[in-house]
């Protein structure tokens, strides 16, 4: 038997692919979760009422029956038994693999501080987490959501939208500090700002403070907001704790090689929790974004059929709407000494190309991101550039990027 634990989109690629390629053997899929297969970046649209819990999924259980892919839902693997090639569910439950693959994704960080476990307090990582932020969101006035990441900052809207005064706070000094650069973020904050939400950067949550055992406010930096509902934000790590238990070789993630193969033959990981090799740069990463989690769910089935089909790595690339406002990014958009850089903000726009050794190496695109893709691509093919101080125009035309 084929196990996948863990079903988010690179757990349920893997089950569909394994099917395909092994029709005999069968397929079963572990989850903690009720829900099945959603995207986790559509939650807060379900908080804003743009979506239904159940328009937001992408499989359902008809779909994996139909497939002929065994489910256990609500029933976590509690601990990998190697040498017997077994996994033990939380309800003791014991099943046998002769391939497993850990598909098991992110874990929501929670900030060491006081009152996080406080009713009102709320990380944003589940279809039914939504469900529960949506309802209390009905009986609430003022919300803090603590980070200024994709998810923090789509909830804060989403909140807003709700009809709640929503004040966002970031420890870093700028919003989405790991994917804009500093004119870009403050582009993207008088933005959001418009729409009502309020934003206070560089400053760091002391307490969650409480009143008769709810929250009441947080206490960012000696400054009490109120609040009725918090948000934490602060950011995911990989869950790999099962791997961990195990014996298996993990870094930053599960390490895995280029067939998403473990330190143990017989055991593969995908997804978020996966560390692997960035193209550009030859450092182990953790993605941690959707095509790649396809790709190596695809890639981890076919070595657990017997295939030999490897991941060449993936250049990290975002492509998100905030508010309404288009966010590309795509490869390094910090850079390196030395790198050229091309950028330009004109008519509500941002856009950056970053240059290194005549090679584009990063896209940033705000607002208006025409063209991102195909600028993308060219940082994936390494191929060289010339009069490159033509790629911030809205206009141009591909030979024009490729040297001769």
């Amino acid at each position: 038997m084929y196990i996948v634990i863990g079903q988010g989109i690179a757990g349920a690629t893997a089950a569909e692919t394994l099917r395909k390629l092994d029709p005999q053997t069968p397929v079963a899929v572990v989850t903690d979760e009720s829900d099945y297969l959603y995207s986790r970046i559509d939650l807060p649209d379900v908080i804003a009422g743009k979506f239904t819990p159940a328009a937001s999924a992408l499989r359902t259980a008809d779909d994996f029956a139909k497939a002929g892919i065994e489910c256990f839902m609500g029933d976590a693997a509690a601990a990998l038994v190697r040498e017997e090639k077994v996994v033990v569910l939380t309800s003791g439950k014991r099943l046998s693999y002769d391939k497993l693959l850990l598909a098991t994704g992110s874990l929501p960080v929670l900030p060491p501080v006081p009152g996080t476990g406080a009713p009102g307090v709320y990380s944003l990582w589940t279809l039914k987490q939504a469900g529960e932020m949506a309802a209390a969101a009905d009986a609430a006035r003022n919300a803090v959501v603590v980070g200024a990441g994709l998810i923090g900052l789509k909830t804060a809207l989403a909140l807003k939208k709700r009809g709640l005064n929503v004040t966002v706070v970031e420890k870093l000094p700028r919003l989405l500090p790991r994917r804009l650069d500093e004119e870009a973020s403050d582009m993207l904050a008088e933005f959001v700002r418009e729409k009502g939400v309020g934003i206070l950067v560089g400053t760091g949550v002391d307490a969650i403070v409480t009143d008769r055992g709810a929250v009441s406010g947080v206490n960012a930096g000696g400054r009490i907001l109120p609040a009725d509902l918090v948000v934490m934000a602060v950011g995911v790590k990989p869950n790999m704790e099962l791997a961990v238990a195990a014996g298996i070789e993990t870094g930053r993630g599960i390490t895995v090689d280029e067939f998403q193969g473990t330190s143990d033959p017989d055991v593969y990981a995908a997804g978020d929790a996966a560390e692997t090799v960035d193209p550009l740069t030859g450092d182990r990463t953790i993605p941690a974004i959707w095509p790649v989690a396809v790709a190596q769910g695809r890639i981890a089935a076919s070595g657990m059929a017997g295939g030999r089909a490897t991941y060449d790595g993936m250049v990290a690339m975002n492509a998100v709407e905030i508010g309404g406002m288009p966010l590309v990014s795509i490869g390094d958009i910090e850079g390196r000494t030395g790198d050229e850089v091309l950028a330009a903000r004109r008519n509500g726009a941002y856009r950056k190309v970053l240059i290194r050794d005549g090679k584009i190496r990063g896209v940033l695109f705000l607002g208006d991101i025409r063209q991102a893709g195909v600028i993308g691509r060219l940082i994936s093919r390494r191929v060289e550039t010339a009069e490159v101080e033509r790629l911030i125009s809205p206009y141009f035309s591909y030979a024009d990027l490729i040297a001769v």
